[in-house]
């Protein structure tokens, strides 16, 4: 009896999360909710912002909570992927948590990129009481499993990479207030530097913590490549490095610069984490993307009929609509020239990135075909012959 007016009563994306917990245990709840949006939100946590943050220009930090009273297990320095939903488009970011696992709160941390779509729908537009979807936490960029408040570290951030091990420390100092911590943090100016006054102050709160600065911008000069930091750099600034727990996260040329320097120290790989925050993040919801049905709709006034297909394997709608000898104009099929664009009239898609569908492209119900998985049953308006 309970577990029909659990069905009935909650949405379907908690009826799911509930269940996944009673597989385990062989058990799962009578009955199949009643579908409210897609099948990747059902297997994800709804979301709500709850709090903005601006750090500087280009920079926020988003509060959120989850709807449903659900809690999130993660640890220090893992991300989430978030799934945001505009028009019949799920656009999807990897994001680490800025906040730590004691906090009572959950926070994302999220710079505007070049042309980046999500970053800055995320950073100008979003609003407090707006809502998304993310996954269960993940990532190894985490802290030893034996005792973490007890050993000695070298964390280097470069630029946003700062955010995962924002956290870290956060995490490490609540768990031991003498943590012996070095902190190497390059930044093209202060300005840019997120969490740097946050973290001057911690320098004089907690005696282990040091934290050295580099910044690649002098406004008298403009940029000054000899500037950055690199590995060596970092060797000749700090004290014992390889006796440390070393971590590392920012772009390509920092990791590769910071891998040479500690293995000429002789450093384990196994005391070695490095996470590349210019990395694409890995799909979660491509794992549940299974064949649907598609049907197009040709455009009046040349009519016709109306095709009903059935999927045979995961693919693209523009994939889908060659097989069966549906004509939709391309020229790149890489998401590029955006000559694919089709009019989605119900039904929801995953997009494959990179791409260049806009937000307000998605929010108006168009998809590119070439780059879109159907994640339920989809409707598509064909364009006009021309």
């Amino acid at each position: 009896m309970i577990a029909k007016v659990i069905t009935r009563s909650f949405p379907p994306w908690a009826v799911n999360r509930l269940n996944r917990a009673l597989a385990s245990l062989g058990m799962e709840l009578p009955g199949k909710p009643k579908k409210q949006h897609s099948s990747i939100a059902e297997n994800a946590y709804e979301a709500v912002v709850t709090n903005l943050e601006h750090e500087n220009s280009r920079t926020v930090t988003l509060e959120f909570e989850l709807l449903g009273g659900f809690r999130l297990n993660y640890k220090a320095g893992q991300f989430v992927t978030l799934s945001l939903p505009m028009g019949p488009v799920l656009f999807q970011r990897s994001y680490a948590l800025s906040s730590a696992p004691f906090e009572d709160r959950y926070s994302i941390t999220v710079q505007k990129a070049f042309h980046g779509r999500v970053s800055s729908y995320l950073k100008d537009q979003i609003r407090v009481g707006d809502r998304f979807y993310i996954d269960d936490p993940a990532g190894h960029f985490v802290l030893p499993e034996v005792q973490p408040q007890d050993q000695r570290y070298l964390l280097v951030a470069g630029g946003i990479g700062i955010v995962p091990i924002y956290s870290l420390i956060k995490d490490l100092l609540s768990k031991n207030a003498n943590a012996d911590i070095q902190l190497m943090y390059a930044s093209r100016t202060e300005e840019h530097a997120v969490f740097l006054k946050s973290l001057e102050k911690m320098t004089h709160e907690y005696p282990g913590f040091e934290m050295r600065t580099q910044f690649t911008r002098r406004f008298d000069l403009g940029h000054d490549p000899y500037r950055r930091l690199d590995g060596y750099k970092i060797i000749s600034r700090v004290s014992d490095p390889a006796s440390a727990f070393i971590y590392v996260c920012g772009p390509n040329g920092l990791l590769l610069k910071c891998t040479e320097a500690f293995a000429s120290l002789g450093v384990p790989e196994s005391r070695i984490k490095i996470e590349n925050f210019n990395s694409a993040p890995k799909s979660l919801v491509m794992e549940l993307l299974k064949p649907r049905s598609i049907s197009f709709i040709p455009t009046a006034p040349f009519g016709g009929k109306i095709s009903h297909l059935r999927q045979t394997k995961v693919e693209t709608v523009l994939e889908t609509s060659q097989r069966a000898g549906i004509t939709i104009p391309q020229k790149c099929s890489t998401g590029n020239c955006g000559s694919c664009k089709v009019k989605v009239k119900s039904g929801m898609v995953v997009a494959d990135e990179p791409n260049n569908l806009s937000i307000e492209d998605a929010e108006s119900g168009y998809i590119l075909s070439c780059m879109s998985y159907p994640c339920e049953s989809l409707v598509v308006k064909l364009p006009s012959r021309r």
